[in-house]
């Protein structure tokens, strides 16, 4: 790998690492130079501003998780189950998520889009498994796609609030205990 990749790379670690601790809004590009010891300069060498960075990071890892998820869940047909690979999946991302969960609001539409992007390929596939499970019967009739917005819905409040909520260390028990919720509520059974 050249050195201009090398660099290219540590200045994306650097900032993703800064961005996880002091959130995406505090972060400067000088901040991000003086911990990747370059020059200030340098960081716009490689990224034409602020925002072309903070998409490359988040690219990185939001891609990394989205290929993950994809991969892991392209040949499951069973809605539980795809909920657990899901919580698996973005629990190893949980300090970038949970940062990125809080400041998207005031990140630039093209960071925005970009992320809900990422997501796509995974909810696509949660709505087609839900339509399929009832089809078969197993799930009541409703429109899949607010299942999906629940889903969403319901991790994303989870990563905004857990520190207020006391959710910091959301476990194996926390996770199954909401994947039976949810499933309850998709078969409209006794929770």
């Amino acid at each position: 790998m050249r050195n201009k990749e090398l660099t290219r790379k540590k200045i994306i670690k650097t900032a993703t690492k800064l961005f996880v601790k002091d959130g995406f809004l505090k972060v400067s590009t000088l901040d991000i130079a003086k911990k990747s010891e370059i020059a200030h300069g340098t960081v716009f060498f490689h990224f034409s501003n602020r925002s072309d960075l903070i998409v490359s990071c988040i690219y990185d890892v939001m891609g990394k998780l989205a290929d993950e998820l994809n991969e892991k869940s392209r040949n499951s047909e069973d809605v539980e189950e795809l909920c657990e690979i899901f919580l698996k999946q973005i629990f190893n991302y949980k300090k970038f998520y949970s940062r990125l969960i809080k400041d998207i609001p005031h990140l630039p539409i093209k960071v925005q889009r970009m992320v809900f992007a990422s997501m796509s390929a995974f909810s696509i596939h949660l709505v087609d498994t839900i339509e399929n499970a009832q089809k078969n019967g197993n799930i009541r009739k409703f429109d899949p796609k607010y299942a999906m917005f629940f889903w969403f819905g319901t991790i994303n409040y989870i990563f905004t609030y857990s520190e207020m909520l006391g959710t910091e260390e959301f476990n194996e028990n926390n996770k199954k205990e909401l994947i039976r919720f949810f499933m309850a509520s998709l078969r409209n059974t006794n929770y």
